[in-house]
């Protein structure tokens, strides 16, 4: 198999690009190297190319050219597909190419974007606005609509997925007035996957398209807090979309799929685990703790005087633990007709 893992940030603040870029050449290099040690049976893979949805008067507004490569099942076409978008630490092999080349095997498609890599950047580990939930949501819709335009994949079963960050993704475009935002209404994903998505700031919306959603949660989360989730995912549920699925994986930190025999603490990492911020449909963010309206515009400087927190433990997943979620997370897809 030949994939590269290129990775990426924000083109809102080009001044911190370079202190993130990396070298094109040499990743491609590894990338060639890992990749074909990895993969257990051939699949084709392809490079493809794409334009971000564009939402005018919002920090989405320019035409971003996306990157990014397409794992095709080696079934019988139309196949069912799903979107990956990328956790803040990037694309990784680990993680992103993992899912792909493992939903490939099960007979579906898979697009990972490189929402990070396609606007110069690696990641957003350390400095969350470098990309923002929306204009990765917005690189997730976009992939959507090149697969629907694909004959090779099915429309009405095209799914989206992601971890972290993209879990979060993988959340917000399951919401009625975010799709609204996006202005989105040609078109929806047939089923969400968010594994150890942010729970702590959201919409005050409860409103789905209906279509099924599996949260995939990490017991001894400290970065983005299983609890909170398993309280969201119960509300959408009371809301009306009785296809709302959760498991909380036993003894799990956040993003399991990196294996090792413990997790380890990164002390700089940007932990938003601490803040409670409900946004309402008209986008106005108010704090829980006070009632009080964020500035518009200024969340972020609201957010770290006031609840983001420096520091956090991850990894140190089993082979057992990501073979049996791997296991539910495509039995859960297939429920749901893919």
């Amino acid at each position: 198999m030949v994939v590269s893992t290129i990775d990426a940030g924000d083109p809102s603040r080009p001044s911190r690009r370079s202190a993130y870029r990396l070298g094109w050449k040499s990743l491609l290099a590894a990338s060639l190297l890992i990749g074909s040690a990895m993969t257990a049976s051939p699949m084709t893979v392809e490079s493809v190319t794409f334009t971000t949805n564009i939402v005018a008067n919002t920090t989405n507004d320019r035409p971003i050219e996306l990157r990014a490569r397409l794992f095709l099942p080696t079934g019988p076409a139309p196949s069912p597909a799903v979107v990956i978008t990328p956790s803040s630490a990037g694309i990784r092999f680990e993680r992103e190419i993992y899912y792909a080349e493992e939903l490939a095997q099960a007979g579906i498609g898979a697009l990972v974007i490189d929402s990070f890599g396609s606007r110069g950047l690696s990641n957003s580990v350390f400095d969350q606005t470098l990309l923002t939930r929306w204009e990765a949501a917005n690189d997730a819709i976009a992939g959507l609509r090149w697969l629907y335009g694909d004959r090779r994949f099915k429309g009405d079963r095209i799914g989206v997925l992601g971890v972290s960050k993209g879990g979060i993704v993988a959340l917000d475009t399951a919401l009625t007035v975010r799709r609204g935002w996006m202005r989105i209404t040609d078109m929806a994903f047939a089923a969400h996957v968010a594994i150890v998505p942010g729970c702590t700031w959201v919409n005050s919306s409860v409103s789905t398209t209906g279509a099924p959603i599996f949260f995939m949660l990490a017991e001894l989360d400290d970065v983005t807090p299983a609890k909170a989730c398993v309280e969201r995912a119960q509300k959408l549920k009371e809301a009306g979309n009785d296809r709302i699925e959760f498991k909380v994986y036993k003894g799990a930190h956040h993003a399991w799929e990196s294996l090792g025999q413990r997790p380890f603490f990164n002390s700089k990492m940007e932990n938003f685990s601490k803040c409670r911020v409900t946004q309402r449909d008209d986008a106005a963010m108010i704090s829980i703790s006070d009632g009080k309206l964020i500035p518009r515009g200024r969340w972020y400087e609201w957010a770290k005087q006031s609840c983001v927190t420096r520091g956090g433990h991850c990894c140190g997943g089993s082979p057992e633990l990501k073979r049996q979620a791997t296991t539910d997370m495509i039995a859960f897809l297939k429920r749901s007709g893919f």
